[in-house]
């Protein structure tokens, strides 16, 4: 049986001040009248073993535990027991004996130690259990105990007896480790639910993944293509500008020549005015035979005259025709360079649809390895090559049975 060596309280219900018991061995006694503080013994003792009910120990809450101050006192902040076991035995697994302390605030807030270490209520636990100690058993019996023994049923004694010869602890173990099985159980399938679940995303990230590819590459394809016909047009527009462009320069070339004609008709009209001034007055001077002469000098002259002015007017319309058809070709030169302007400012749009297209794509690779990452879905290589085989699987056995 284990043995006390030494009981300290301080500030815990009446012992307001340090008290300190010292056990011997064998059986010890605490003997006094009514009120001296015998059962806060053993209140005491229940508490530094780290029982949790206040009721058990005659107290509202475990505030009420530290000694409230009398009548005239002041109450204090906290109580202190301490236990000192004599370990000589090797009840317990440590070395020396062993000192539980437990301290309770007015928070109701309680701390415990092992030997002056700040330690949990359960290392507490476990450590008195290797000495066969439980602070809710039977080793410590408490008032009205007795009287509640007698009136048990054989059952509720077998109980008790089991629990005081540890049987109960393991029966508490064992339970408590089929607990945890259980729950060990539901996180298995929760897991294996939720790595159904990753699976089934897993393919249809397959399936965006491949639908993303196969867009990308169609839109390659057409980008290519209007890239393609674009410039096929463009090429096609250069060369119709170009041609019209020497059209213009051969109709430019005409004109001048026409206007050179003109010129040089105005010079003869105006050189045959002056004859025909000159000959007027010839004829004024000379007889009537150099007269008839003179006229039909006169009227050969007047005929080509009228021949020149015909020639003349056919040339000004001519001229004007020119200038019309300069100034359409001069319109349809400005039309093809407007176009030509429009198919350039249109590949240069469809080379930056295409870049924030490639960023697209490059997004789109960026978020599926954060999925994969995200996921744990590092290995989607092996688990795509997984499913490729077993469509190719599929396959073969789709061509074995419709054979």
């Amino acid at each position: 049986m284990t043995q006390i060596k030494k009981l300290v309280m301080n500030g815990f219900k009446s012992f307001a001040k340090r008290t300190e018991l010292s056990f011997g061995d064998g059986f010890n006694v605490i003997l006094g009248p009514n009120g001296s503080g015998k059962s806060n013994v053993l209140d005491a003792i229940c508490f530094v073993l780290g029982r949790m009910s206040a009721k058990s120990m005659r107290v509202e809450r475990g505030s009420n535990l530290i000694y409230n101050g009398g009548p005239n006192g002041k109450p204090l902040e906290k109580a202190e027991v301490s236990i000192e076991f004599d370990n000589s035995k090797k009840e317990f697994p440590t070395e020396g004996n062993v000192k539980i302390s437990r301290i309770i605030h007015q928070s109701g807030q309680s701390d415990y130690r092992i030997n002056n270490k700040r330690t949990t209520r359960q290392n507490v636990i476990d450590l008195l259990s290797a000495a066969k100690i439980n602070p809710e058993g039977y080793n410590i019996t408490l008032q009205g105990d007795i009287t509640k023994f007698i009136e048990m049923s054989s059952n509720e004694k077998r109980q008790i007896i089991e629990e005081i010869s540890g049987i109960s602890i393991y029966q508490e173990k064992k339970l408590k480790a089929e607990s945890e099985l259980s729950k060990v159980e539901e996180k298995l399938k929760e897991a294996d639910i939720i790595l159904n679940e990753r699976k089934n995303y897993l393919k249809d990230l397959k399936k965006e993944r491949d639908q993303a590819l196969k867009y990308k590459e169609m839109k390659d394809k057409i980008d290519q293509n209007r890239a393609t016909y674009l410039n096929i047009q463009l090429t096609k527009k250069i060369d119709e500008l170009e041609k019209i462009k020497a059209q213009a320069s051969k109709i430019n070339a005409e004109v001048e020549k026409v206007n050179s004609k003109i010129g040089q008709y105005k010079q003869k009209i105006s050189e045959n005015k002056k004859k025909s001034e000159e000959i007027s007055k010839h004829i004024e001077e000379k007889g009537q035979k150099e007269q008839i002469e003179l006229n039909r000098e006169i009227e050969g002259l007047k005929v080509e005259y009228e021949k020149n002015k015909i020639l003349f007017e056919n040339l000004q319309r001519e001229k004007e025709k020119l200038s019309e058809r300069k100034t359409a070709i001069e319109n349809e030169i400005s039309d093809v360079e407007s176009k030509l302007m429009l198919s350039q400012s249109t590949v240069k749009e469809n080379e930056s649809l295409l870049q924030a297209k490639y960023k697209d794509v490059e997004i789109i690779k960026s978020k599926i390895q954060k999925i994969k990452k995200d996921n744990n879905l590092e290995n989607i290589s092996e688990i795509e090559q997984s499913l490729e085989n077993n469509d190719k699987d599929i396959e073969e056995l789709s061509i074995e049975a419709n054979s």
